[in-house]
């Protein structure tokens, strides 16, 4: 094991809660055991006990395993002078104190746990803040652990009485056969090396047994010689381009689609007079282009082109020339 394997203390949580209560109330139950052997174990006082005692599993599973006043004659009555049963904040001081003693790196470790460190943080309201800092924020998912592993098999949780305490105690086993699976001497701390790629172990026949990265091997620069890149290969695409003409109304500004379905593109000025002329649009002299529509602006300019209309000369008129 690597110095930095023996300054990290592993905790291992376990808690029972009901899941529809986050709050404290609840919880029923913390168990915390370290890689040294230091347990520790509490049930909450302060839970609610009628919605734990309608909840059939919590019955059939979790409330036997607690301390009761009479297992026989009253079962459903909890033991509150048992030493086991605290007040939430006797837990809240208790489970402060708890991390506090040991190194001063401590790895958290559950499985499934996103729950369990959820009710561990909600001793402190899940503040921060006012949390202590020798409390781990995050922890190790011990299932993910397994997955990196290989999944293979696993030990069996010992029969008998189960509690928050026996989980986090098996949780412990759970890890060390893990890393005896994953004995390394290059890897140390956890047992998987931070590789990129998935850890697994290989098949042993006796021999050492080595970790195996399997991420893919870095690109190595050739040393005899400087590395060059390829400018060729890493030079933009150049797409070949062609001018493209379309057709806008000076009055209004519509853009020429024949068929409403989108913009009309022509290779030459040409061909786009050609094609607007067939639908009734007007192209002046100057290069300007009207659309055949007939509100008042279009109208106004319709107009203005308009050549002035000739005066009517009547016969036997004489013209204002001849007069002088």
């Amino acid at each position: 094991m690597s110095d930095t394997a023996r300054a990290i203390r592993r905790v291992y949580l376990s808690c029972e809660f009901l899941p529809s209560d986050p709050t404290v109330r609840g919880l029923i139950s913390i168990g915390l055991t370290d890689d040294a052997g230091r347990d520790y174990y509490a049930v909450n006082n302060d839970m609610d006990f009628t919605a734990v005692l309608n909840v059939p599993r919590m019955v059939d599973d979790v409330w036997p395993a607690l301390p009761r006043c009479a297992p026989d004659g009253y079962p459903y009555l909890l033991d509150r002078i048992h030493p086991d049963v605290k007040l939430i904040k006797e837990i809240r001081d208790e489970v402060g104190t708890y991390f506090a003693c040991g190194p001063p790196e401590t790895h958290l470790y559950a499985a499934c746990g996103g729950q369990h460190i959820c009710r561990l943080h909600s001793l402190w309201d899940n503040d921060w803040e006012t949390m202590p800092p020798a409390v781990p924020r995050w922890f190790h998912e011990l299932r993910s652990l397994v997955v990196q592993a290989g999944n293979p098999p696993l030990p069996e949780q010992p029969r008998g009485e189960r509690h928050a305490l026996t989980s986090a105690r098996y949780y412990r086993t759970l890890h060390e056969h893990l890393l005896a699976l994953a004995a390394c001497p290059e890897c140390g701390g956890d047992g998987f090396r931070p590789a990129r790629g998935f850890h697994r172990m290989p098949p042993t026949d006796g021999r050492q047994v080595r970790c195996v990265d399997e991420s893919p091997a870095p690109r190595r620069v050739p040393e005899d010689h400087g590395y060059r890149p390829d400018r060729e290969r890493d030079r933009p695409i150049r797409f070949p381009t062609r001018q493209m003409h379309s057709v806008v109304c000076d009055v209004c500004a519509y853009l020429y689609d024949e068929d409403g379905d989108g913009i009309l593109v022509f290779d030459n000025p040409e061909e786009a007079v050609r094609d607007v002329l067939r639908h009734r649009w007007m192209c002046l002299p100057d290069g300007r282009a009207i659309c055949p529509s007939d509100d008042e602006e279009h109208q106004a300019l319709y107009d203005e082109l308009m050549p002035p209309e000739p005066e009517a000369e009547v016969d036997g008129q004489i013209s204002p020339d001849e007069e002088r």
